[in-house]
């Protein structure tokens, strides 16, 4: 174990499903992760966290908790460029299962072409944790990958020491941001870097996930209130670019863990008009990663 990566809180049990159904069928997470054995799946040196082993069995009570049916496992930065734990799971269940990796720059297309074949569908970029994928790498595999109708899903703070409308403009494929880009409360919302992404999300290759709120304010008594304007804002913008995600197991959270069955966790989604919750949890997904 790397000594200088804390262990992170395992997630909450789910013990019992609620009497009804909380999201549509057909409903997609997507973004959650795997953690298998690491005699199994060793984890990298250089990783800034340690997980707790959580497998697709784990998250299963999840999905039945609040009705999810789909799911879309993403590569954690735990594992560097070895998918073995995400491809894995894939194969437990090819219908219902869609994945996002991390790759070496040289990847060679014969090596695509077999992940294509496994249910994956995007290269993701992490410039926050260590050992991630720079934005050059983003440019060069980008390239490479439009012909499989693939996407980069990102996970970087917007604001902080790039710009993001250069690489969306210039990106052949889709680009996914993590989390709501990890905004800062408090960002006015027209101009600065949440307006940009505002104008990244109307002119169509940007994607938002809205995700991860804890990760972004403290939930208060009304759940993560100081969110709710950018919602708002993403909604009125463009519902069809827009997906939902639980994040699960909530990695890097070290002294508090959330329920996953808190409403606030959906960000006042779970109360839209039925048409943007089909499309936020049901459509968006299924034309982003492939499924039936």
């Amino acid at each position: 174990m790397c000594a200088d990566a804390p262990l992170c809180l395992p997630p909450r049990p789910v013990l019992a499903a609620p009497a009804a159904r909380v999201l549509p069928p057909g409903t997609c997470d997507t973004h959650m992760h795997v953690f298998g054995p690491p005699e199994h799946y060793p984890l990298v040196a250089g990783r800034n966290y340690t997980p707790q082993p959580v497998t697709f069995d784990t998250y299963r009570p999840v999905m039945t908790a609040l009705g999810i049916d789909r799911a879309v496992l993403v590569q954690p930065s735990v594992y560097g460029t070895d998918n073995s734990a995400l491809l894995d799971t894939l194969r437990r269940d090819p219908k219902r299962l869609r994945g996002v990796v991390v790759v070496a720059p040289e990847v060679s297309d014969t090596e695509l072409a077999a992940l294509h074949a496994s249910g994956v569908r995007g290269i993701r970029i992490n410039r926050r944790n260590p050992g991630g994928l720079s934005l050059a790498d983003l440019a060069r595999l980008a390239a490479r990958i439009g012909a499989l109708g693939w996407h980069i899903q990102l996970q970087a703070v917007i604001g902080e020491g790039f710009r993001l409308a250069p690489i969306v403009r210039t990106c052949p494929v889709p680009v996914v941001l993590d989390h709501m880009g990890f905004l800062a409360p408090g960002l006015p919302l027209e101009g600065g870097p949440f307006g940009e992404v505002m104008e990244l999300v109307a002119e169509g290759n940007l994607w938002v996930k809205l995700s991860a709120p804890y990760r972004l304010c403290r939930r208060g008594p009304n759940g993560y209130g100081a969110l709710a304007p950018y919602v708002a804002a993403l909604l009125a913008c463009r519902t069809d670019r827009l997906l939902w995600a639980s994040d699960w197991p909530h990695t890097e959270l070290f002294e508090a863990m959330p329920d996953d069955r808190d409403p606030a966790l959906l960000l006042g989604l779970d109360r839209a008009d039925a048409d943007t919750r089909r499309r936020i949890f049901i459509d968006n997904p299924a034309a982003l990663y492939g499924f039936d």
